[in-house]
């Protein structure tokens, strides 16, 4: 069997094997919640503590005696509900993002969680561990940010009966997911950590892949992850920390540090199945105030990088099965550019995946050209072939030395046919993470029943449709095997027809265009006379 079959047997094999793993890491097709939350005015108050209970009843007493008040903070881009029980975020909803509940209503997705053990900004430390019980003062009438009233800056108080007193200072603006924070603390002298609590920014579990649903971490310019599957009790990161946080493919929260002397600890840790928080720990004088910033929104890249502080980070171009490579970013980065450049004219991404796969495969035209020139030198020499293996059949060293003598006296690249597939690896592992990753594609439609690219086709139409335009590309393949290797290779379709079922259609989109372009880059050359006799030796 010669090398080029076997080198496209492997990575094909190597694929369908892996892709098993795929779906492993992705946790299998989503599920909507049991329940998604609606516009609604306040959440039941805070029954339970999170912690052990206070040191001092009169610092803090019960809820139950004292009245919950909560503070609606709303802009075009998001709904906030703060409330005065600890201090805390209860709510965070992104109106601009919608998700189907089981009834089929849709509702802006949620990103703090119904059933957090901790919410939002809780303040823990060994002289107050109970900082979801402690009652701060709120101004709870609502805001409604615009252009007319871009900011707000909220502030909740808690003053102990020790005249301890904590204060945290928000400034909401109406155009962006940032908040600017200040933490002030003042006579307290024990480090505190401030929680983003339970899973805030993580909205799905349902698919994960390449590491992207769990908390992240930008420490020493280096981005760590981890799962909440491979977290026993908790993990520490030190250094020079930019931000910490959590998230999953599509959202993001996360604790930006700003200015000298700020925090360098992030701790990451697991509250249960599925649940994880993530702290930052904050060093404490008598009197000390901590200038920082809170990101929980979209995973936009755009959005992200203007923010300056390399929260685009979080969004892996590079991915492929275990771990981020360079060549991959390398050439995820310009497609991702070039797709949302043809999309400013198309407005379907759709189209602009079409287009980009035809500037590809333009662009790889001449590599594809000069590859089946090799394998057409290939077909001229193949009764040589046939016979040096015959003659040394049973020294098999000798053989091989034979055939590179041979392929050294006529010039030929034994392995010059497969050039092309090698060079599109890059591009297609760089498209399925665009797709699969970026947030840009999330329930864009196509045509007719495609309504959203980045999952998979609901009736499998255009992988079956991608798996016949395979089968007639294999058959005007050109080729320099025996006709009983060529029925082998028509087979494969049938195998990348079934694992691509659950690719993202747009992926699959890619593929057929890629396919029909093939066909047709066949014809033409057909008409230069650069294709050969299928399973014959003869070049035309």
């Amino acid at each position: 069997m010669e090398k080029r079959l076997i080198v496209f047997l492997i990575l094909s094999l190597g694929i369908i094997f892996a892709y098993p793993y795929f779906l492993e890491r992705m946790g299998g097709p989503t599920k909507p919640a049991p329940e998604v939350l609606k516009e609604v005015p306040t959440r039941t108050p805070i029954e339970e503590p999170t912690s052990p209970q206070p040191r001092s009843s009169a610092e803090t007493p019960p809820v139950s005696e004292v009245k919950a008040k909560e503070k609606v903070i709303e802009s075009d881009l998001y709904r906030v509900v703060l409330s005065n029980v600890g201090g805390v975020i209860k709510e965070w909803q992104l109106k601009k993002y919608i998700k189907k509940d089981p009834s089929g209503e849709r509702a802006p997705i949620e990103l703090v969680p119904k059933e957090a053990k901790t919410f939002p900004l809780t303040l823990i430390s060994p002289e107050e561990p109970v900082g979801s019980r402690q009652i701060y003062t709120l101004d709870e009438r609502p805001t409604e940010l615009n252009p007319q009233k871009p900011q707000e800056v909220v502030t909740l108080s808690f003053v102990g009966a020790d005249g301890h007193k904590i204060q945290k200072s928000l400034t909401f603006h109406h155009d962006s997911y940032l908040v600017d924070l200040q933490v002030t603390r003042e006579g307290y002298s024990q480090p505190y950590d401030l929680s983003l609590g339970t899973n805030f920014g993580i909205e799905d579990w349902g698919q994960e892949i390449g590491g992207s649903v769990g908390s992240i971490s930008l420490v020493n310019g280096e981005v760590f992850k981890e799962k909440e599957s491979k977290i026993t009790d908790s993990v520490t990161h030190e250094g020079a920390l930019a931000w910490t946080g959590m998230q999953d493919k599509y959202f993001l929260s996360a604790l930006v540090v700003r200015g000298p002397d700020q925090p360098s600890t992030a701790i990451v840790k697991k509250e249960g199945e599925k649940q994880i928080r993530v702290d930052l720990k904050l060093p404490s004088a008598q009197a000390d105030q901590k200038n920082l910033a809170l990101y929980a929104g979209p995973k936009e890249y755009d959005r992200l990088a203007s923010l300056g502080v390399h929260l685009e980070e979080s969004i892996d171009f590079g991915w492929f099965i275990v771990g981020s490579w360079l060549p991959v970013r390398l050439v995820a980065k310009p497609l991702f550019y070039i797709i949302r450049f043809f999309y400013q004219f198309s407005h379907n991404y759709g189209v602009a995946i079409i287009l980009v796969t035809v500037l590809v495969k333009v662009l790889f035209f001449p590599v594809t050209r000069k590859s089946l020139v090799s394998m057409k030198e290939m077909a001229a020499v193949q009764p040589k072939i046939n016979a040096i293996r015959k003659k040394h059949a049973a020294d098999r060293t000798r053989m091989n030395q034979e055939l590179m003598n041979l392929y050294k006296e006529h010039k030929i690249n034994p392995v010059g046919g497969c050039l092309p597939m090698l060079v599109q690896i890059p591009v297609f592992v760089a498209l399925f993470n665009i797709l699969y990753n970026t947030i840009d594609l999330r329930q864009a439609p196509f045509i007719l029943w495609i309504h959203d690219l980045s999952d998979k086709d609901p009736y499998y139409i255009l992988p079956i449709i991608m798996g016949v335009s395979m089968f007639f590309q294999q058959l005007t393949q050109p080729t320099t095997m025996d006709p009983t290797q060529a029925k082998v290779m028509l087979f494969l379709p049938v195998i990348y027809t079934f694992f691509f079922l659950n690719f993202p259609s747009g992926l699959v989109l890619y593929w057929l265009v890629n396919n029909l372009l093939s066909i047709g880059q066949q014809y033409l050359m057909k008409r230069e006379g650069l294709t050969l006799q299928r399973g014959g030796n003869e070049a035309t």
